[in-house]
Formats: structure tokens, C-alpha cells, sequence
């Protein structure tokens, strides 16, 4: 069974698709003109960690 969602981020006309698989273990982001990267589930906590000790959360 596939464990995956899919969110979208609308701001000001742009929105990006993360799309998390949790079978995979990978984080696909798709920007509006189809550009994708792909991460693992690790690499995506990274990220998320490093963006919440920039903007000091």
C-alpha cells in the first residue's frame, strides 16, 4: 500500500507541490514550471531543522 500526501503551497500565484512517501522514504518537490528535486525523508528533516534555526524557531 502507498503511504504518501501531497501538499500544496500557494503564495502569491506560485505553488510548489511537496510530495512526502513514506513506503520510499522520499520528499519530491515540484516547483510551478515542473522542475522537481528529490530528497530523502533524512535529508528532508535536515532542511526542515536547518530553515526552523534560521528564522530562529
Amino acid at each position: 500500500m502507498k503511504d504518501s500526501f501531497k501538499l500544496t503551497l500557494c503564495q502569491q500565484g506560485c505553488c510548489p507541490i511537496v510530495e512526502i512517501n513514506t513506503d520510499t522514504n522520499q520528499v519530491i518537490i515540484t516547483d510551478d514550471l515542473g522542475g522537481k528535486v528529490s530528497l530523502t525523508t533524512d535529508q528532508f528533516k535536515i532542511l526542515l531543522e536547518r530553515c526552523a534555526n534560521v528564522n530562529g524557531e
